[in-house]
């Protein structure tokens, strides 16, 4: 297992205070994608990326479409973000973007409307697991597309309908992680699919059920952090053992409980490996806030 730090240390604010975004790395920089304002009042647009040698945010070209809670994949050097909630409503955008130029594009659309699901990518072919379909009900499709060819090809379901999951690659498989069902229950379960079978697996559950956690991977170890659940939002981080098939909660807390956030994995300028955990809901008396808070938490890979 990965070692980590004994707590969970503030950085750099997000531009935007916002939950219900997405998150994509590319070349070791993070960028935080759409999301909500407090209360899901209003859709974003904005994106922004992270700097982790200046420990520093700046604000990157829109989207062209604003929305929440949608996914995010790197294929080829570039981020595709599918779905998502405009209005209420689950929509079938996919767009583009090229870190290099700055620029986005309009893809092939999604076969069918999903918000709330989980994408990674492996060997260049993105899957998009999980979500809420257009009748606002939760789905087990899981789609791949290909960015060479701009088209999507139907994979094998999962076992669990789930949506607010999040998706990790560790050791070439990808793992369905957490979520809710349509009963409003949140989900321990977690699922793992190797794309070379086309066949899922269901693994050992989480410590605690986490609907819309943050998920980062560092050197096949898988973190997931905060989310909902009947409790409330959670401070609490676990990480997972792919070579063991087993959990481990941390003793260390965020500062405050949050849901509908993002993590990543990024590396300071002497290459310490960082998880930073950005944005997200609080929950209030006078409903779901949105923040702009930024916290990293130092690990060390296992020798």
């Amino acid at each position: 297992m990965s070692q980590t730090s004994t707590s969970w240390a503030p950085r750099a604010s997000l531009n935007v205070a916002r939950g219900g975004l997405t998150d994509a790395t590319v070349a070791g920089t993070a960028y935080a994608i759409g999301g909500f304002t407090s209360g899901f009042a209003t859709e974003l647009d904005s994106v922004e990326r992270y700097e982790a040698a200046a420990d520093k945010w700046r604000l990157s070209t829109p989207m062209p479409t604003a929305r929440g809670n949608p996914a995010a994949a790197v294929a080829r050097g570039r981020v595709y973000v599918f779905g998502g909630f405009v209005a209420n409503k689950t929509v079938d955008v996919v767009e583009e973007f090229d870190p290099r130029s700055q620029r986005w594009r309009t893809r092939q659309p999604l076969p069918g409307a999903r918000g709330g699901p989980g994408a990674a990518t492996i060997n260049d072919r993105v899957y998009l697991v999980g979500g809420f379909d257009v009748d606002d009900l939760a789905t087990n499709a899981v789609d791949s597309y290909d960015p060479r060819t701009d088209s999507w090809q139907a994979a094998r379901p999962m076992a669990a309908k789930r949506g607010l999951l999040k998706a990790a690659i560790a050791q070439g498989r990808l793992y369905a992680i957490g979520g809710r069902d349509d009963s409003g229950a949140f989900l321990s379960t977690v699922e793992r699919y190797d794309p070379r079978a086309d066949k899922w697996q269901t693994m050992a559950p989480m410590k605690e059920a986490r609907g819309n956690p943050a998920v980062a991977t560092v050197a096949d170890q898988i973190f997931v952090i905060g989310g909902a659940n009947g409790s409330g939002a959670l401070r609490s981080t676990e990480v997972y053992d792919p070579r063991t098939d087993r959990w481990r909660l941390l003793d260390v807390l965020l500062a405050d409980g949050r849901a509908s956030f993002s993590a990543a994995h990024v590396q300071t300028r002497d290459r310490h490996d960082l998880i930073i955990a950005f944005g997200g809901f609080r929950p209030t008396a006078a409903g779901p806030v949105a923040t702009d808070r930024v916290e990293a938490l130092q690990t060390h890979r296992p020798r």
